[in-house]
């Protein structure tokens, strides 16, 4: 079965593979940024614990091995920061698709991390998946993910009406896709 490779780079990011040890920093970054990223994400909430980043850190870790999903901790390539997670999830093997996903901390925002980040993990998963079509399903209201997505030169395929439940409730969100 294809994997990706541990680490991807680009000036100034460092993307690695999840381990035990990062969950100090994802309860760093969550917690500073549970404001911006909660409405847009399940995991993280006011009240985020250092078991839950943990728990974050360690699924990523466990479904890298099963190849259902591969994420990865985003860093600055010269100090080694966290600054957020980007990845592939669901991989699917069969379609040769997968969905595309990201966040990164209120302190590292507007500088290109997310658009680098997700750069970087798409053409990865076109090169050592094979992937054909690479998703990003963003809620409608969501003008900077939706943004990161226009610069990937992602297609935008029409909206999904509550294609997701959101800690608002269920969510209209944007089709947005990369294909091969």
């Amino acid at each position: 079965m294809s994997t990706l490779p541990d680490t991807l780079s680009a000036p100034g990011l460092l993307l690695r593979r999840y381990g035990a040890a990062d969950a100090v920093a994802v309860h760093e970054a969550a917690t500073e940024s549970v404001a911006e990223v909660s409405p847009y994400e399940t995991w993280c909430h006011p009240g985020y614990t250092l078991e839950e980043a943990a728990e974050y850190a360690g699924w990523w870790d466990r479904d890298w091995d099963k190849g259902s999903a591969y994420y990865f901790a985003v860093c600055d390539e010269t100090t080694g920061h966290y600054l957020g997670s980007c990845g592939l999830c669901p991989v699917e093997r069969e379609h040769a698709t997968a969905g595309l996903g990201f966040w990164v901390r209120t302190s590292a925002t507007r500088r290109g991390v997310a658009t680098g980040a997700a750069g970087l993990v798409a053409e990865a998963g076109f090169t050592y998946l094979g992937l054909n079509r690479i998703e990003l399903l963003i809620a409608v209201d969501n003008a900077a993910s939706r943004r990161v997505a226009e610069k990937l030169g992602a297609a935008y395929e029409g909206t999904l009406r509550k294609r997701l439940v959101l800690p608002a409730g269920p969510t209209d969100m944007a089709m947005y896709a990369l294909v091969r």
